[in-house]
């Protein structure tokens, strides 16, 4: 009986450890991505960090640049300092935070029944916030968050969690490359496998 209690437990353990954390994820869309008249024509980005007075300089940004760099990367984006489409802009908010979110909503077929709703979310210790500006018009087109990224009781935010806050949201970032094919080489890839 006692062997049936500690299979049981660590397969709950074993479990536990290979999900994901508990991050709250979410993320807005500025443009209208499903609609015709807009098509992605993005095929450059360059990573921007936003500057707040009262930030603490002891997080480690590497680890948000690192996996924005790769997650841009395996989209098919070229990161360049000369002319990006797309900046992408990061911030960490080491207290709560409030946070405006526009919501739509369509009923029936057409989008002459849309709502527009401004909600505010709050958001909890530790908010990781990235924003897709396009560089040519300087408008929003995303924004993702990942917020409770700070341990507890410490609030203490590590290098793991930002990657992987950083991952979650990315998981909500559905626009490609102009040229994207899935499973081919980007022109980066190719150059760095020479």
């Amino acid at each position: 009986m006692r062997k049936l209690y500690f299979y049981v437990f660590a397969a709950l353990l074993l479990m536990s450890a290979c999900t994901r954390n508990s991050f709250q994820v979410g993320s807005a869309c500025h443009r209208e991505i499903e609609d015709e008249v807009f098509k992605p024509n993005y095929e450059s980005f360059t990573c921007i960090e936003k500057q707040f007075t009262v930030m603490d300089t002891t997080y480690k940004f590497e680890a948000v640049i690192d996996e924005i760099d790769t997650q841009m990367r395996l989209r098919g984006y070229l990161d360049t300092k000369e002319r990006p489409n797309l900046i992408v802009f990061y911030a960490l908010f080491p207290s709560d935070v409030n946070l405006s979110v526009l919501q739509r909503s369509f009923r029936g077929l057409g989008k002459e029944n849309m709502n527009e709703e401004l909600k505010r979310v709050k958001l909890r210790k530790g908010t990781l916030l990235l924003q897709f500006v396009e560089n040519d018009t300087n408008r929003p087109i995303w924004m993702g968050y990942a917020a409770g990224i700070a341990q507890q009781p410490t609030n203490v935010i590590d290098e793991k969690a930002l990657r992987t806050a950083t991952r979650q949201i990315f998981d909500n970032y559905r626009i490609f490359a102009k040229n994207y094919l899935a499973g081919k080489p980007t022109s980066s890839m190719v150059i760095a496998s020479k």
